[in-house]
């Protein structure tokens, strides 16, 4: 006796072939135009940075490794940047007339890595080896994070989901009041 399956489930079979081959497909555009396999994961990867740079009107703070508030600020740091509100970098860029602001008013963050830091987002991210991050001044409390390398900053930035960690560790360490 010869059973007949029903035609709805005769065409499951490559309905589900074709999406699998555009869902692959995506994935792989994607991933070769950010050069980036992992880019669904989200988040960032990155080593620790060889120096931290907090600049408070103008005050000047280097931290290195073994210094007394580095792993505060990285922990907070790693939490602040676990996940993004932006999927690419929004519009804004940092002008030269900003740069020269942040020398003397505003307080910012800047990390310098050896190590391209990796934003795991469906764009190519340029591999970036410094952060800044805006804290008081200019641009200031959106959550912003501009990407740099080679001594220059890049065009677009990222945006935070909770740039609060930082704000923290910065009020708990004294350079900034909440």
């Amino acid at each position: 006796m010869r059973t007949h399956k029903p035609k709805h489930l005769k065409l499951l079979s490559p309905i589900l072939a074709i999406c699998g081959a555009i869902g692959f497909f995506v994935y792989g555009v994607i991933a070769m135009m950010s050069e980036d396999p992992l880019w669904f994961l989200g988040g960032v990867t990155m080593t620790d940075p060889e120096r931290i740079v907090i600049r408070v009107d103008g005050q000047e703070t280097v931290l290195t490794a073994g210094s007394l508030s580095y792993d505060l600020i990285i922990e907070a740091m790693r939490e602040a940047m676990s996940e993004f509100r932006n999927m690419a970098p929004l519009s804004a860029g940092l002008s030269e007339a900003t740069l020269e602001e942040y020398q003397h008013r505003g307080t910012i963050l800047e990390f310098y890595f050896s190590q391209p830091v990796d934003f795991h987002m469906p764009f190519n991210d340029l591999q970036p080896t410094a952060l800044l991050i805006p804290i008081k001044g200019r641009h200031a409390g959106h959550g912003y994070v501009f990407r740099g390398k080679n001594y220059k900053w890049l065009t677009g930035q990222m945006c935070m989901s909770d740039h609060q960690p930082l704000f923290d560790a910065l009020s708990t360490l004294g350079y900034i009041q909440q």
